[in-house]
């Protein structure tokens, strides 16, 4: 860690003045990314750092200049006009109460990421990222482990379908980060492909593949001709209102194109086959429950033939991802509300796209089982969530209307 001695804090022509919240070692991190890329430097002057820890004053010359309830004095006394929160393993209870403080203070802000996101320890300026609504999850984010899965996925090639949706991407994002030998991305929609393609085709690694898991022919030639090692399927209709409407559609693609794939990769030697599932396939109440669950015993039942290993992992609400209520709630709060919540008692359990691709990577690697579900924590109060995404898209408490439906 490089020291910071003597960096005086002036008031530099057209330099944001920031604030950094907590004065542990991520926050030092952040100080001397500020301090020693010129880049930076000249956009930012670091106002001090603020920390419960009564016990220190300053760290490497820079001041503590209050704990944390001081934030509304500190703000104005200071005149910050930005602040960073470099807390990267703090309770979901003390990131919500600093970014309400910073709200009422009307500053931008933004966070160090979790723990499990930060490389080989050390925090980088391009890390730094805007507060999402997966910050204030509650717990920290399930970690990858790349040093203990890595040799699960050594010079493996691995199948993807779905590979064009939210869990379908970041599976593959995530994959390329293990020592796989080339990964295989399979979807139906030629424009998210093409998105694919923009994010990953710098790694040589990379493959695609435009097709339809509901054409038999099509899914089994692909399969074989690749011979892939690990195939993740996560291709699915998962809008339930929809699928309620056109019953048939769930049972084409989640149903008959979860046994096309099943039966391309068995037939193909496909060593492990893991099956994105859903807790609404538990005792399920809708139609898109009962094809996923379907989906689940045509896996499960094809575990008696040996060879093959089938397994799936169960996610709750994935934060983010296509058909979870975040994206209906920033159109929302963008069109100046109001915020549609059906009941004020409703709770969820959530989790974010990125764990939710470390849920099902690391599975492969686990014996013990073949149906994977995350513990993730405490439910969030899907009001609770409302009013946080309004103050993280910088309204204060009000500004917004939340209608109870």
């Amino acid at each position: 860690m490089e020291k910071i001695y003597n960096m005086k804090v002036g008031r530099g022509m057209n330099k944001k003045r920031v604030l950094i919240i907590g004065a542990g070692v991520a926050g030092r991190m952040v100080a001397n990314e500020i301090v020693k890329q010129n880049a930076i430097r000249d956009k930012y002057e670091i106002a001090g750092f603020l920390d419960d820890n009564t016990s220190i004053s300053e760290i490497d010359g820079l001041k503590i200049l209050g704990q944390i309830k001081d934030i509304k004095r500190v703000v104005e006394e200071f005149k910050v006009s930005e602040a960073i929160i470099s807390i990267p393993s703090g309770r979901r209870e003390l990131i919500e109460s600093i970014v309400s403080l910073l709200t009422e203070c009307g500053v931008p802000m933004k966070i160090v990421p979790g723990i499990f996101d930060i490389i080989s320890g050390n925090v980088t300026w391009g890390q730094i990222r805007e507060v999402r609504v997966e910050d204030l999850l509650g717990r920290e984010e399930v970690d990858f482990e790349i040093e203990k899965i890595s040799n699960v996925y050594k010079d493996k090639t691995v199948f993807v379908t779905g590979a064009g949706g939210s869990i379908g991407r970041e599976i593959i994002n995530n994959l390329l980060k293990l020592p796989v030998k080339c990964v295989y991305a399979l979807g139906h929609g030629e424009n998210s492909i093409h998105n694919a393609i923009e994010d990953f085709r710098k790694d040589g690694r990379f493959r695609y593949i435009i097709g339809d898991i509901r054409d038999f022919d099509k899914i089994s030639k692909e399969i074989s001709g690749v011979k892939p090692d690990i195939l993740f399927h996560a291709a699915a209709h998962k809008h339930v209102p929809l699928m309620e409407e056109f019953p048939d559609e769930a049972v084409k693609n989640n149903v008959i194109g979860t046994y096309n794939a099943a039966m391309a990769a068995k037939s193909a030697g496909v060593r492990n086959f893991v099956l994105i599932s859903t807790d609404k396939a538990v005792n399920p109440t809708s139609v898109m429950g009962a094809s996923k669950r379907i989906a689940e015993k045509i896996i499960l039942s094809l575990n008696k033939f040996g060879g093959t290993r089938f397994s799936l992992v169960r996610f709750g609400n994935v934060l983010g991802s296509r058909g979870s209520v975040i994206p209906v709630f920033k159109r929302q709060i963008e069109a100046g509300g109001p915020v549609c919540v059906t009941h004020k008692d409703i709770e969820r359990y959530f989790m974010s796209i990125p764990e939710a691709a470390r849920l099902v990577i690391k599975c492969v690697g686990l014996s013990n089982g073949h149906i994977f579900v995350l513990d993730m924590g405490k439910p969030v109060k899907i009001i609770d969530l409302a009013k946080n995404m309004i103050k993280l898209s910088g309204f204060k408490e009000g500004e917004i209307p939340i209608e109870i439906t």
